[in-house]
């Protein structure tokens, strides 16, 4: 259901290292590949940052779940390929 309203979103994440951003971009592409009309997610690199670019149209539901399921995936990724 359409809430009439887009909501445009950008974060910022700083990691350790670049190798770090690389491996999580690889992580969360297939994700991005069969998403619902209204919904785009741009995800790249810069320095240490990793930069994910959300725009919705399909209301604050589908939006938050985006978010939700992104960090959990980055968390995940993370905790897999950490060395502690």
């Amino acid at each position: 259901m359409k809430e009439g309203f887009n909501i445009k979103s950008t974060m910022k994440i700083e990691f350790d290292s670049k190798k770090e951003i690389d491996t999580l971009i690889n992580v969360l592409k297939p994700d991005n590949v069969c998403i619902p009309d209204g919904l785009k997610i741009d995800i790249r690199s810069e320095n240490k940052y990793l930069i994910i670019d959300i725009q919705c149209e399909n209301g604050s539901g589908t939006y938050l779940n985006t978010i939700d399921e992104l960090l959990e995936h980055i968390s995940l990724s993370r905790a897999v390929t950490s060395d502690d």
